[in-house]
């Protein structure tokens, strides 16, 4: 564990980040801070937000109920549910496949893996597409045959 003096720099410097209105703080005392979960990160930052309020926090990081715990040392902080760190989430993607017939490629996505055949170009088929759930997957035709030809 870090020693008291550096946390207590810590806790300083969370206070001058609250009221410098820096938003990544605010988004960080909502997670940590129970009582200002239900608020905006401008509302928190509209917030009064005291030094005590920043001990609380960087004690709540390393995993105890308040400053004075971590102050003696007491590891007393109950079963909460720790708090979930958003990140970006991947909602659509449209990846082109290289395939060598679109048609049996079509076949193999929606009969083996539950994709549904959204349109398919072309007689013989050339280009196409499947979708499941936010996922496109771009199906384009590549005559092997030319290829070896060629090389």
């Amino acid at each position: 564990m870090p020693n008291l003096e550096n946390l207590k720099k810590q806790a300083k410097l969370i206070l001058r980040w609250h009221r410098d209105r820096y938003s990544p703080v605010a988004t960080q005392i909502k997670e940590i801070l129970p009582r200002f979960q239900h608020l905006s990160d401008r509302e928190v930052l509209d917030c009064s937000f005291r030094l005590s309020d920043a001990q609380e926090l960087v004690a709540r990081q390393l995993g105890f109920e308040s400053w004075q715990a971590l102050k003696t040392g007491h590891f007393t902080m109950s079963k909460q549910k720790q708090p979930t760190v958003t990140r970006p989430i991947i909602t659509t993607a449209e990846p082109q496949l290289f395939v060598g017939d679109v048609k049996t490629a079509c076949d193999f996505f929606s009969q083996k893996l539950g994709f549904t055949i959204a349109f398919v170009y072309g007689d013989p088929p050339f280009y196409g597409q499947v979708m499941r759930d936010g996922a496109r997957l771009n199906l384009r035709c590549v005559d092997v045959s030319t290829r070896q030809r060629e090389q």
